[in-house]
């Protein structure tokens, strides 16, 4: 494969005050793509660090929406920690032509997931 366009949105850790993830979903941030083909492949890279706040088992989940931030779920995960997490995720999908923005959603059911830092990276490699 080849790369065509690549890029990434990124909160590190410190440049932001950390936060509790509560029941509802909320948008950590997007990447827009440029320049995909049908059957192009997208590679979405989730970077996330995480601990809990409380003494029990924390739980964080992720999402990958694509259209809007509210559009339909290209990729789920659930991921837990005891004192604290980096999630690193890749996920790939075939591409068409309509595809353009990807964003990067959490919650935490129970609150018990605070964020340190997150980041979304998308790629476009055209298929050999």
């Amino acid at each position: 494969m080849t790369l065509k366009y690549k890029t990434r949105q990124e909160a590190v850790a410190g440049s932001f005050d950390s936060f509790v993830v509560g029941a509802d979903e909320i948008v950590l941030t997007s990447v827009t793509l440029e320049g995909i083909s049908e059957g192009d492949r997208v590679v979405l890279a989730i970077d996330a660090s995480w601990l809990k706040p409380l003494c029990d088992l924390g739980e964080l989940e992720f999402f990958l929406r694509r259209d809007m931030p509210d559009g339909p779920a290209v990729y789920w995960t659930l991921e837990t920690c005891f004192a604290k997490a980096r999630t690193r995720e890749n996920y790939t999908l075939v591409a068409d032509s309509s595809m353009r923005h990807f964003y990067l959603t959490v919650r935490s059911s129970e609150q018990k997931a605070r964020l340190v830092a997150y980041a979304l990276e998308g790629s476009v490699f055209t298929p050999e």
